[in-house]
């Protein structure tokens, strides 16, 4: 049962939830708009072609995106583009990592939230945090990191997150902390093989960071073979990184 759920997940990951033909490296690569969906590159060119401006509307949370010239502008999503990779050299390694990484083990609080977009989290639509476990403190007092269940509105099942638990301190402007934490968010978007943050929730006094909930780091990858990076790791994570930093 379990095999059957990860290869239902395996096709909707693997395909544009456009026109559900499965993305590629060419005509059909996946890319990333501005607010972290993504769709193929034949979908998003049928749609901007049919717009008279330099943008295109996300057609799913109909937030605009500064393209340019061409879609080919548009970022690559890196992650999917390694899993297609290892599916066509008949490895699927990478996929099962991806996968083991946010599906859940047998807790029915884990259930995966049917995204076909992309890997990022609407948080005006996944509101609803529920704190599962203190994972540490934070080295500041009023820091903690939690293991936590975001879901949406209609309740059910969730997305297993990390979340960093931030006390509010009086004077604080928290309008204005939120628009520097969605600056952020934006900015690291494009860094899906480091980074996955998906923004902000104010709750119990609290201010709580949303990432994804991911085991282990590029640390320790480094630290399984001797301090280095392979030359794969390398291409796909120093590309983030870079990004990430240019942004």
């Amino acid at each position: 049962m379990r095999e059957k759920m990860k290869t239902k997940k395996k096709m909707m990951i693997l395909n544009c939830s456009i026109c559900d033909v499965s993305y590629d490296e060419h005509q059909r690569v996946p890319l990333t708009l501005q607010c972290g969906h993504c769709f193929c590159k034949e979908c998003l060119t049928r749609i901007f072609s049919a717009t008279t401006t330099t943008t295109i509307c996300c057609p799913k949370c109909r937030h605009v995106s500064a393209v340019g010239n061409s879609v080919s502008a548009l970022a690559k999503n890196f992650s999917l583009l390694a899993i297609i990779q290892s599916s066509t050299s008949g490895s699927d390694t990478n996929y099962r990592n991806f996968i083991d990484n946010r599906s859940s083990d047998s807790d029915d609080d884990y259930e995966e939230d049917d995204d076909r977009g992309g890997h990022a989290i609407d948080i005006t639509s996944h509101h609803n945090l529920r704190l599962v476990a203190k994972i540490s403190e934070g080295r500041r007092i009023g820091v903690e990191m939690w293991r936590g269940v975001l879901s949406g509105c209609g309740g059910g099942g969730g997305r297993r997150v990390a979340v960093k638990r931030v006390k509010i301190g009086d004077g604080m402007d928290m309008d204005w902390v939120l628009s520097e934490i969605e600056r952020l968010r934006r900015a690291s978007m494009w860094c899906r093989n480091v980074c996955s943050f998906h923004g902000a929730i104010v709750m119990d006094g609290h201010m709580c960071l949303v990432m994804d909930h991911c085991c282990g780091s590029v640390q320790l990858e480094m630290q399984k073979n001797e301090g280095r990076l392979t030359l794969e790791q390398i291409l796909r994570y120093g590309a983030d990184i870079a990004r990430g930093v240019a942004e």
